[in-house]
């Protein structure tokens, strides 16, 4: 799931300097009306490593590497022994062709607790998007809202690196890329988001992201009984052809819709009870950041298969 990847990876990106920097990022499924049918398909540990100007994520047998001195995004397929590459000039050119229909909110509530070790204190994010924009030409219309619980902490090994980063790399970051697909309103509202993240001077240890369909009572809460009505069956075919359109669009949120839609074709008439931690939500789950190191990072990590097949990017 994407949505959860590179949103992990976008909000702690204030990342490492010339210094090597490492941490674990580890997702979990914990609540909302699907929660019971993600199962373990939404629980994976990814490990992101940072060293002088590249970026690697590894989830499973995909690898994401941003190279900032080459200005390229390269993405790895393990399974498929495929390599993918595309460039930054050419994800902002198809950004500025794509639609918006992306407006994020991101504030401050003062509450502080302790995670993992680290004294952290809370900001709230809120994105709205509309289908009809964020996919134009699929006919599709409906908006869909993403809420992130961020947690950002100081003295985090290696904050003061990432810090140094990001105010080096801020204007060329490939947001639209990293946050959901060529879409010029996701590039804006990222790059005002992370602003604010580096403003608060710290790093993010914990997030809580909820998934839910804007609009209407109820939210996105599905039936808790064995046989759905014809006004919830047409609620959740709803459902599933926006995560069909944002699974189109590419980038981090493709991934999630498509293990969400994967939960959904296994429903057979019913659907299982939003839990309490994720009500109202389609699907809620929660990122932790563990492990910070400034341990020196072997050049092989970053190191491209040479006998990989070279594919076109999306």
């Amino acid at each position: 799931m994407k949505i959860a990847v590179l949103f992990a990876l976008l909000f702690s990106i204030q990342v490492a300097a010339r210094a090597d920097f490492s941490y674990t990022s580890t997702r979990k499924t914990t609540g909302g009306a699907m929660a019971a049918m993600a199962g373990a398909a939404g629980n994976t540990v990814s490990k992101i490593y940072f060293k002088g100007q590249k970026i690697r994520t590894e989830e499973g047998d995909t690898v994401t590497q941003i190279d900032f001195d080459a200005q390229t995004i390269t993405t790895i397929n393990n399974a498929r022994k495929t390599i993918a590459v595309r460039n930054f000039a050419d994800v902002s050119g198809a950004a500025a062709q794509a639609g918006s229909g992306v407006t994020i909110d991101a504030k401050e509530t003062g509450q502080r607790k302790t995670i993992n070790g680290f004294d952290a204190k809370e900001l709230v994010l809120t994105m709205d998007m509309d289908m009809s924009q964020m996919a134009p030409g699929r006919g599709m219309g409906g908006k869909m809202q993403m809420e992130v619980d961020m947690w950002i902490a100081s003295g985090v090994p290696g904050s003061e690196e990432m810090r140094a980063f990001y105010q080096r790399n801020a204007a060329r970051f490939p947001w639209a890329a990293m946050a959901g697909g060529n879409n010029s309103g996701m590039q804006s509202a990222m790059a005002e988001v992370q602003k604010k993240i580096a403003s608060m001077d710290g790093v993010t240890v914990e997030q809580v992201i909820r998934m839910k369909q804007a609009g209407g009572a109820g939210g996105a809460q599905m039936p808790a009984m064995p046989q759905m009505t014809a006004a919830q069956s047409a609620q959740m075919d709803q459902a599933r052809a926006r995560l069909e359109a944002m699974k189109a669009q590419g980038g981090p949120q493709a991934a999630m819709a498509e293990q969400v839609l994967k939960s959904m074709g296994g429903m057979a008439g019913g659907a299982a009870p939003a839990s309490a931690s994720g009500a109202g939500s389609l699907i809620e789950m929660t990122v932790d950041s563990t492990g910070f190191s400034t341990n020196a990072i072997p050049d092989a990590v970053f190191a491209i298969p040479a006998d990989y097949q070279k594919t076109s990017a999306r």
